[in-house]
């Protein structure tokens, strides 16, 4: 992995974690929605599954789940 690469990855989680703690909105939001607005970001199941208390599993499934529903 590169720099560039490496400050891409630390940029995508401090944005992650800012619009989570700073958004009120986002608390309103159901765990769902919340892992597709942090896989927007382009941040790992398991960096999405830490930021949420949750488990990579858990957030696998959500994933899925709202792929289906696109569908």
């Amino acid at each position: 992995m590169n720099n560039d690469q490496l400050l891409e990855g630390i940029s995508n989680k401090l944005s992650a974690l800012l619009l989570v703690l700073l958004t009120p909105e986002v608390e309103k939001k159901s765990t769902a929605q919340k892992v597709a607005l942090l896989a927007g970001l382009k941040l790992s199941n398991q960096e999405i599954a830490q930021i949420l208390g949750t488990t990579k599993g858990t957030v696998e499934v959500l994933k899925s789940r709202t792929k289906s529903k696109r569908k």
